[in-house]
């Protein structure tokens, strides 16, 4: 009996565990924001978390916590709550009504009304298909969720949330707006199970305007122009590298100049390293292009 017993509390303690698609305190978002400036963007990263029964209206919410800090150690309370039931999440801010984030109930052709408090107003979306992605040697279920008043498309990860961000489902189907998130990283139990391959990395923090100088040699990259600005003291042979992340080799140039101005608007958005090689000094700059 006791054996049985035993059993029972570790096969219910398993199905909690993995019926808890998105709220669960083990679980650790990153995610990226675009902030938009008369003179250009510029980028952050904040790190969510859910910890801290609060009860509302009788319905019981976890606290949405929030670090700023690349090594998330300093946490606030974000003034928001979020609670999962029957596989839906619902998200309210600290003045307003909860609003459904997240249903994964549906099956592929089946719609629901996402009235995600964060976005610009609720939405009909439509899921699409369903792929699959590998998320810690494991295969983790891809929704693509679709509007028919928008052409974008919102993703959705099991277990994951929107490939936008955590809180942020619905939001990236608003094409045109200006503000863009990005999921980067998440973590479970302190380890990383899933990173953004469009970034490789967990942490981002540009301006619009990055420039680093060592040496001779300066590299200004100005976003509001999408161009990268290469700067000598004096005329001298340069050597000009621009990888992505990966190594992959997106532009290569050598030229005689004391200036040079080198186009930037690739369309593809992620981190890429740009090298100059002048006068026997190496000098490196990593970016956002988006």
């Amino acid at each position: 009996m006791k054996q049985l017993l035993t059993l029972t509390i570790i096969f219910t303690f398993s199905f909690v565990s993995r019926s808890q698609e998105i709220v669960d305190p083990a679980k650790l978002w990153s995610c990226m924001e675009e902030h938009c400036h008369e003179w250009g963007s510029e980028f952050s990263t904040d790190f969510y978390r859910f910890e801290e029964d609060t009860i509302i209206n009788s319905l019981t919410y976890k606290k949405v916590w929030i670090s700023e800090d690349e090594n998330h150690e300093i946490w606030n309370f974000y003034g928001a709550f979020i609670r999962e039931e029957n596989n839906r999440v619902y998200y309210r801010q600290m003045f307003g009504d909860e609003g459904l984030i997240y249903d994964f109930n549906l099956e592929i052709g089946d719609s629901v009304l996402v009235n995600n408090p964060r976005a610009v107003g609720e939405v009909w979306l439509h899921l699409l298909e369903i792929d699959t992605i590998t998320v810690a040697d494991d295969l983790r279920e891809r929704w693509r969720m679709v509007s028919s008043e928008y052409q974008e498309s919102d993703y959705w990860l099991r277990g994951i949330g929107s490939i936008a961000g955590v809180l942020n489902s619905s939001m990236s189907i608003y094409g045109g707006l200006c503000g863009f998130y990005a999921l980067l990283c998440q973590y479970e139990g302190g380890e990383k199970v899933y990173e953004n391959p469009e970034y490789n990395t967990c942490y981002l923090y540009t301006v619009g305007r990055d420039e680093v100088t060592e040496g001779n040699t300066s590299i200004i990259y100005n976003r509001d122009l999408c161009s990268i600005e290469v700067k000598l003291q004096n005329r001298s042979d340069m050597a000009i590298l621009i990888t992505d992340i990966s190594g992959k080799v997106i532009y290569k140039n050598e030229v005689n100049s004391k200036k040079e101005t080198i186009p930037f608007g690739f369309k593809n958005p992620g981190i890429y390293i740009v090298t100059i090689v002048a006068n026997s000094q190496k000098t490196s700059i990593k970016l956002m292009s988006y």
